[in-house]
Parts: structure tokens; C-alpha cells; sequence
């Protein structure tokens, strides 16, 4: 993401929060239990939302973005653990997790069907696998704009896609997908799914 985009996210994401941002991130967060697994934890924006007593493992592959998360922690040196990894090669332990979570972090993955296998392979059996993401809208009009934009859109968003299928991208990697909510005439999806 560099220096200059982990200091703008925050501030350009904001206007997002009254649409229904900040109520889909305590949506994921409320997931959150026993050992937890945060992918692309970017600035920090979820962390405060953690309860105390969560042990919360969170990764990013964004030094700069690292940093401003680092100042989110209110404190919780111990509870929460930020390092630098890619969620395609997760540094953790098969079944280390009993949750696996993850914000507006699919459209920026290189490769989502690799970082999603790693989240399978370190989530337990029947550990949860809840993200809300934004991803290509049925509407045929839109999603050609989706198309068109997102080559550019990648450039200048930190290789952020507009237009990916995150709810088959999960489904084909093999989690059991219990239910999906789908927001701003689906622009936005919350999957809630299992292993």
C-alpha cells in the first residue's frame, strides 16, 4: 500500500461508515472467539472493536499500514499481534484458529484462491470463516463499469479489484458457506461460512 496510501485510508474510507461500513465490521468482529486470525488488519480499524480477553493474531503485508495499526491497539501489547505476512503464506500452524476474519481485504490479494486455501488450512474444523467484502454486482451495466475501472482502479487503490466473485472464490475453496448479506444493491456481500 506504501506510506502515502496507509496515511489517506482512513480518511477516505470515513464517508463509508454511515453507509453501513462501521456496523459490517462489528458484524465480523462479533465472530471473533477464542484464538482469532485477522487478514489484511490494514490501519487497525477493527482491532479497537476486539474484547479484552480475545487473543487476536492480525497480519498485513503493508509495513506502513502496520504502523498506524500498531497505534490501535489501545494498549493490548498482549491480546493482539501485529506482523507482516502475506495471506497467501500465512506464517501459522495448521488449525491455529478458531476464527478466521477478514474487511474489504479480498480485493486486494494477489492471489485469493491461494490466501484462501491458507485460511482453511489454519482454521479448525468447524472454526468460523466471516468476511465482508466488496465484490462485482449482478447488474450487468454496473458490473461492465466495474470492468472497465478496475485496471486503473488497481494502480491508484493499492491493486484494490473491483470487480471479483469473493462468495465463489470461498465456495470453491471449500468452506461451507451458512449465510450472505449483501449491501449498497450488492456492491457489499458478508459472507458467514465454516470449515
Amino acid at each position: 500500500m506504501g506510506e502515502l496510501l496507509a496515511m489517506l485510508y482512513d480518511p477516505l474510507i470515513a464517508p463509508l461508515d454511515p453507509m453501513g461500513v462501521r456496523r459490517w465490521r462489528e458484524w465480523v468482529v462479533r465472530a471473533a472467539r477464542g484464538r482469532v486470525l485477522e487478514l489484511g488488519v490494514g490501519t487497525g480499524l477493527n482491532l479497537p472493536r476486539y474484547r479484552m480477553s480475545q487473543s487476536v493474531a492480525a497480519i498485513d503485508p503493508d509495513g506502513a499500514s502496520l504502523r498506524r495499526a500498531m497505534l490501535r491497539r489501545n494498549g493490548r501489547g498482549d491480546g493482539i499481534a501485529l506482523q507482516q505476512a502475506r495471506a497467501e503464506e500465512l506464517p501459522f500452524a495448521d488449525e491455529a484458529f478458531d476464527a478466521v476474519l477478514g474487511t474489504l481485504v479480498f480485493c486486494t490479494i494477489g492471489d485469493p484462491a491461494r490466501a484462501l486455501r491458507e485460511a482453511r488450512r489454519v482454521l479448525k474444523t468447524g472454526g468460523v470463516f466471516r468476511l465482508v467484502e466488496h465484490v462485482r454486482v449482478e447488474n450487468r451495466l454496473i458490473a461492465g463499469a466495474q470492468d472497465a475501472i478496475t485496471p486503473l482502479w488497481k494502480q491508484i487503490a493499492g491493486g484494490c479489484h473491483l470487480n471479483r466473485d469473493t462468495l465463489a472464490a470461498v465456495a470453491r475453496a471449500g468452506f461451507r458457506v451458512r449465510g450472505t448479506s449483501r449491501h449498497i444493491g450488492g456492491l457489499f456481500i458478508g459472507i458467514d461460512a465454516i470449515k
